[in-house]
Formats: C-alpha cells, sequence, structure tokens
C-alpha cells in the first residue's frame, strides 16, 4: 500500500471560472478579478481586509516590510517553523531571534518568550504549523502588554480556530499561502489579512512598486487574474476539505489504542483543520526515527521525512543564530506527520491504524 501524502484538487468550476478570467481580457493583479477575490476571502475568513500576493513567503516578507523591520532589528520565530517563516526576516537584513516552545505544542513557551524581548524586537511571528491551534490568549496579552505586532504565519491553517475565531485574525497581520498543497490552493500564491486600514494601504502599496510614485520602495507581489480566479472557485469548497480531513482523523484516533502514540495537545476551545493529523509519540526519541522511516516503508508517509523536519537553527542558513530550545528540540524529534486528505479511502486508514497499533514489531 502506498498512501498519497498530498491532495491536489480537481474542481469543476474552476475551468468556468477561468474562462471568465480570460474574457475580462485583464490578466494581471490589479484587475476586478483580484479585487473579488480578495473580498471573498476577507468574508470567509472574518476579516476587514484581504490583499491577494504572490506566495506565502510574499505575504510574510510584506507584514515585516510595512512594520518597519529593518537591518539590525529583532523578530522573534518559533524554532519549530519551516525556514519559510524565517526566510523574509534574512531579507529585511534582521534577526531570527529563536524562542522555546511548549513540549507538546507549537505555541511559544510564555516565560522564555518574555525573556526574549527588547527594545530591538520589531514583531512576533507565531507558525501554527500543520494547521493545529494553540493558546492565542497569553500571547496576544504579552503582545499588548509589550506593545509588539504579532504576525501569524497561518500558511497551513485555513479554518482553523481558536475561540471559535479563525486563525490568522488573531494578530496584526494573518499571512497565508495558496500553494498547490495547501487547503486553498492556486497553484502558487498567498494572501494577507489584517484589519488596520493603514496596513493595509501600505501593503497594496509596496506589493505594486511602491504605486509606482517613485517616492517609496515597493516590489511586484501582485498574484494574477487567472491564480485569483482559481481561488474564487475553490474558496467555497475550503469547509468541504476541512470536514473530511477531521473525518477522517477521526476514523484514525477512534481506532488508535496504543499508547505510545497521541494527538499533539490543542486547546478545547479549539479545532484544527488537519492539513495533518500530528501524532506525538513517548517512545526513545533514538528510536522514533527508525519508526518513522519504518511507517514509510509500508506505505504511510510524513512530513518528517519529506523535508527533513527539525529545529530551524539546525539548518546551515540558521546556524548563527542558533540558541539552545530544550522544548522545541525534544517536540521535533518526538512528532510524524499522518495524511488525512479527502482521497484516503476507508482501507488505507484502516492500515494506518493497524500500522500504529502494531509499532512494537518494527522496534
Amino acid at each position: 500500500m502506498n498512501i498519497e501524502d498530498k491532495f491536489l484538487i480537481k474542481n469543476d468550476d474552476d475551468k468556468k471560472s477561468i474562462i471568465r478570467a480570460i474574457d475580462s481580457l485583464k490578466l494581471s493583479g490589479t484587475s476586478d478579478i483580484v479585487t473579488e477575490y480578495e473580498t471573498k476571502l476577507a468574508a470567509f475568513f472574518g476579516s476587514k481586509y484581504a490583499i491577494a500576493v504572490s506566495s506565502g513567503t510574499a505575504a510574510i516578507h510584506s507584514a515585516l516590510f510595512v512594520l518597519n523591520v529593518k537591518n539590525g532589528d529583532e523578530v522573534i520565530v518559533p524554532p519549530t517553523a519551516p525556514i519559510m517563516s524565517a526566510l523574509p526576516i534574512l531579507l529585511q537584513s534582521a534577526k531570527p531571534i529563536f524562542v522555546d516552545t511548549n513540549k507538546n505544542n507549537f505555541g511559544f513557551d510564555i516565560n522564555s518568550l518574555k525573556r526574549n524581548i527588547t527594545n530591538k524586537t520589531k514583531a512576533i511571528i507565531c507558525v501554527p504549523i500543520w494547521g493545529y491551534p494553540f493558546d492565542y490568549k497569553e500571547l496576544i496579552e504579552i503582545c499588548n502588554d509589550y506593545q509588539v505586532p504579532l504576525i501569524e504565519d497561518a500558511a497551513q491553517a485555513h479554518n482553523s480556530t481558536y475561540n471559535n475565531k479563525k486563525l490568522g485574525t488573531f494578530g496584526n497581520i494573518g499571512c497565508f499561502s495558496t500553494h498547490d498543497r495547501k487547503i486553498l490552493a492556486t497553484g502558487e500564491g498567498g494572501f494577507i489579512l489584517t484589519d488596520n486600514y493603514e496596513v493595509y494601504e501600505k501593503i497594496k502599496s509596496f506589493i505594486q512598486f511602491g504605486n509606482m510614485t517613485g517616492e517609496v520602495f515597493g516590489v511586484n507581489y501582485k498574484l494574477s487574474t487567472l491564480q485569483a480566479a482559481i481561488g474564487i472557485s475553490r474558496i467555497d469548497k475550503i469547509k468541504w476539505q476541512v470536514e473530511a480531513r477531521r473525518k477522517n482523523a477521526k476514523r484514525i484516533l477512534n481506532g488508535l489504542i496504543n499508547p505510545n502514540i497521541y494527538e499533539i495537545n490543542y486547546p478545547k476551545n479549539s479545532s484544527p483543520n488537519y492539513y495533518s493529523l500530528v501524532f506525538q509519540m513517548s517512545y526513545p526519541v533514538d528510536k522514533i526515527r527508525k519508526i518513522i522511516n519504518k511507517l514509510m516503508a509500508s506505505g504511510i508517509p510524513s512530513d518528517i521525512l519529506r523535508y527533513n523536519y527539525k529545529v530551524m537553527y539546525d539548518y546551515p542558513l540558521f546556524n548563527q543564530w542558533r540558541r539552545i530550545c530544550p522544548n522545541a528540540e525534544y517536540f521535533s524529534k518526538t512528532i510524524t506527520t499522518i495524511p488525512v486528505h479527502p482521497n484516503i479511502h476507508e482501507n488505507e486508514l484502516d492500515h494506518i491504524v493497524s500500522s500504529l497499533n502494531d509499532i512494537s514489531r518494527v522496534i
């Protein structure tokens, strides 16, 4: 059995939407169809403003730019995040400050966060990776107390919620990706959410060459009309996708009887979108990578292997900013991902359950 680890959506409405875009003759990132897409995004997520951009990384870079992050500034980021969360920090010649997470989820260790905020801290980036929420309450309070803007890198968190509010709408700026593998996919692309009109205006200017006035700096991060058209036809499929993923995750969780494997922690008043089902294991750390490899050999893929997942400062590009984050290191070494996308069949879900319940045969 070989279970596919990603879901590429086939949506009958795409063709109709693309033809409408082509017939409009306006294919650039400034067309009415892009505006329509942004309006639909804002409505779905419950945000005042949405800005379509060319990628999730472009979204984070735009956020840092409009928050005036520059050379020598510090931006706090969890070491459990993917490198794409921090590359825009380097692009702004700023310094990534790795702050420890909890030992059982992707939220910041609050005491560690407080210790690492300085007068050079210009932003905090939180990352609910694989669509898993964490407790936002204390994080928001700290951002408010220290007056540090919060950027949510919600690239994988479409329709994940905390207190019945969608992730990406808690911080000053929410950043999303719409890459092929995402729950809202336009091939390449991303978008930004904010409730602040001044931030909205500055980002719109930044992604269009500073409105081409020659007075302020800007780049070309616009999303094309064709990609926006695909987005329009797929927004309504987000809820269906997430419901299917939650149903598949529930089937696995209900069948799991191995006490050494359990879903990572998230608040009771929240709900993951199950971009992937993430398990933590209580086996010896030196055995866990072997277990993941054995699961992979039995046809159960893992992003841990696919992306060589580890704390970010273990990658050469970020070595110079290394700081020991024991919780994050433990957490990153004891988790694995399980695909639960809508294309997985019941017999494949049952294979996953039986393999997880019989781990003893591989260690």
